[in-house]
């Protein structure tokens, strides 16, 4: 496994001054290459492309978000927001009000207190865990891309039922944890395994592949 690469992380709040705690703690912390530190974008989709525009490898947002200006979502919706597109990733939430943002979190395991003495995780905990789930987020998709990749030297002639059925589950995890549309469907990636698609089929699939393990190579820094 590749030396450990300092993270880049985005932190989105709609106060100033926490903006300005968060990215201290961050930076002084020594854990992480770059923090981006923003105001929440009026829409949730802008927030959202925004976010993934910036090629960084965990996300944490205050809960509320709606304090300074108006906003059409809050912290959980913008994090279940990026799990849709990119599932896995790691998110999580800061706030204020931890009975409510308990109460609304599909996962109460991301949520942290921005009490910094708080007994149910400060920032300093926060930021500790941060460095924890990218690491462990980073070793999955290595460990699916380096599995992918042996099933695809072996000759098709030789693949069995169970092998062709991994690389077209492989192929469809790594898709969704990098954001990458899918640009071949499962059925045709199995057809091409099984010898039954067309050449042209069996070109696609090959460029798809290829930039697929580009693309994966690229989120992990390699």
């Amino acid at each position: 496994m590749a030396e450990f690469k300092l993270p880049t992380i985005a932190y989105i709040d709609e106060n100033e001054d926490a903006r300005a705690d968060f990215f201290t703690d961050a930076y002084q912390s020594g854990l992480f290459k770059e923090v981006h530190v923003l105001a929440p974008e009026a829409r949730l989709s802008e927030m959202v492309d925004k976010l993934l525009d910036l090629h960084i490898d965990a996300v944490i947002s205050d809960f509320q978000l709606t304090e300074a200006g108006p906003v059409d979502y809050n912290g959980e919706a913008l994090v279940e927001a990026v799990l849709a597109k990119r599932a896995g990733f790691p998110c999580f939430i800061r706030t204020s009000f931890a009975d409510e943002a308990l109460k609304a979190a599909e996962d109460v395991n991301r949520v942290y207190s921005k009490n910094p003495n708080a007994s149910t995780g400060g920032r300093e905990q926060l930021l500790q865990r941060i460095v924890i789930q990218i690491e462990r987020h980073r070793t999955r998709l290595a460990e699916w891309r380096i599995e992918l990749e042996k099933l695809l030297v072996i000759d098709r002639n030789d693949l069995t039922a169970a092998q062709i059925d991994r690389i077209v589950e492989l192929d469809e995890a790594i898709e969704k944890n990098i954001a990458l549309d899918a640009s071949v469907s499962p059925n045709v990636k199995r057809d091409v395994l099984d010898r039954e698609g067309l050449s042209s089929r069996e070109a696609e699939l090959i460029r798809a592949t290829e930039k697929l393990i580009t693309e994966m190579r690229q989120a992990l820094n390699e």
